[in-house]
């Protein structure tokens, strides 16, 4: 994984020498990490000690060899990273017929059920229900809802085989309704925040049912975290003094813009890093996720000429060979794509994104950009990592507490009458 903030500097929007003195700030703060007793933090740094990797490989085999379909029920994090690895191994490898195909349900829309009972087989669809509180109003009532649909259709038959529950240890509501039906659990790490839980059960079954190896997508994560903690790698630094930098030009709004389709999901996943992780005590960045090139027809007006609040972090891959030619003879007909001729579409793609760029020179908006080889197993996880590092030192920075969502708990807690 490449990293370049050169252009960070354009015409000193952000300040170099405040960039320079928040970067040794983070060599403090890692070796306070490294000696931290705090819970929370320890739990996300031993994640990886209690993944179950014989289990997650067992019972990813069993949906995939009984099941035409897997619905995951979840929502926020408890689907985000889940629906970041399916994402890709469906883009990346394109999804194997002898898998089943996983549909994530978030919501509560009653459409969405009509849609989805249509187009189901019960008989071959296996659930997985997924609250690390085991006490999230919507997850609850999709397993209800689940539970009496199983119920009524099979009413001889046990329905345990169908469903899994995964949730955090000790009594809940969902834990409760899971042992009053049989139904297995897979125990979350109680001191584990959800949109740290990328490399826990709730992403790696999902990740296992689709494919992909999880095993590699551990390894990536833990390479970039062991280097980050001997200071072998600063990526995660550079872009937390970045940000840190960049809020005292009263720039309060991170883009990320991702040039490929299969980090669409990933986008989705680092707003909720960004808005649970740093946004307390009137603090934080808002996170805009953009995808190029598609945006370049709508939100790219507002980036280019709009506030000057905004750090641009672009995300691309290098290029692969692509097997999309345009025809040549085509090609000569329209004058201004002639730069295409015996290219392919990947060269359009990298032209779309220079173009961006020389546009975020000319109006002096700072950017950064990260390129990675390949979108596959290992490099998913390295750059998951990187952002939860990255956000945890600007968290620090912030004398704020990453781990915590005080506001999001408080809604929680609300009961109608």
């Amino acid at each position: 994984m490449k990293h370049n903030i050169d252009n960070c500097f354009i015409d000193s929007v952000i300040k170099k020498d405040s960039f320079k003195s928040s970067l040794k700030k983070t060599n403090f703060i890692i070796d306070q990490i490294k000696k931290s007793k705090e819970p929370l933090l320890l739990s996300f740094l031993n994640q990886f000690n209690n993944y179950q990797k014989e289990e997650l490989n067992k019972l990813g085999s069993y949906y995939q060899k009984n099941f035409k379909d897997v619905i995951i029920l979840g929502t926020g994090g408890s689907s985000k990273a889940g629906r970041t690895f399916v994402q890709i191994a469906y883009r990346t490898f394109g999804r194997s017929p002898k898998f089943p195909k996983i549909t994530f349900l978030e919501n509560i829309d009653f459409q969405d059920f009509n849609d989805l009972f249509k187009k189901i087989n019960l008989k071959k669809t296996g659930i997985i229900v997924i609250s690390k509180s085991g006490e999230t109003n919507e997850t609850l009532v999709q397993f209800l809802i689940f539970l009496s649909k199983y119920k009524e259709s099979f009413q001889k038959q046990k329905i345990e085989k169908y469903f899994t529950v995964i949730t955090k240890k000790g009594s809940s509501s969902l834990r409760n309704l899971a042992n009053d039906f049989s139904i297995g659990v897979i125990d979350l790490d109680n001191n584990l925040s959800g949109r740290f839980s990328a490399f826990s059960p709730t992403g790696l079954l999902p990740a296992a049912i689709s494919g992909l190896n999880v095993e590699n997508i551990t390894k990536g994560a833990l390479s970039l975290l062991n280097k980050y903690l001997k200071k072998q790698q600063i990526i995660p630094s550079e872009g937390a003094a970045l940000h840190y930098a960049a809020q005292n030009s009263k720039i309060n709004i991170s883009v990320l813009l991702t040039y490929t389709e299969r980090l669409r999901n990933f986008g989705y996943w680092h707003e909720q890093l960004i808005a649970e992780s740093l946004g307390k005590k009137n603090k934080g960045f808002t996170p805009i996720h953009s995808m190029g090139a598609t945006d370049q027809h709508s939100l790219l007006q507002l980036f280019l000429e709009g506030p000057k609040d905004k750090l641009i972090t672009f995300i691309t891959l290098k290029r692969q060979k692509d097997q999309i030619k345009i025809n040549n003879n085509l090609i000569s007909k329209v004058k201004k794509l002639s730069f295409l001729k015996k290219e392919s579409l990947n060269k359009l793609l990298d032209f779309e994104m220079e173009k961006v760029c020389r546009l975020l020179n000319e109006y002096k908006r700072p950017y950064r950009t990260i390129i990675l080889n390949k979108c596959a197993e290992f490099e998913i996880g390295y750059l998951m990592m990187n952002f939860m590092l990255e956000t945890i030192i600007l968290a620090y920075l912030n004398n704020l507490n990453p781990f915590d969502q005080p506001a999001i708990d408080k809604g929680k807690s609300i009961k109608l009458k």
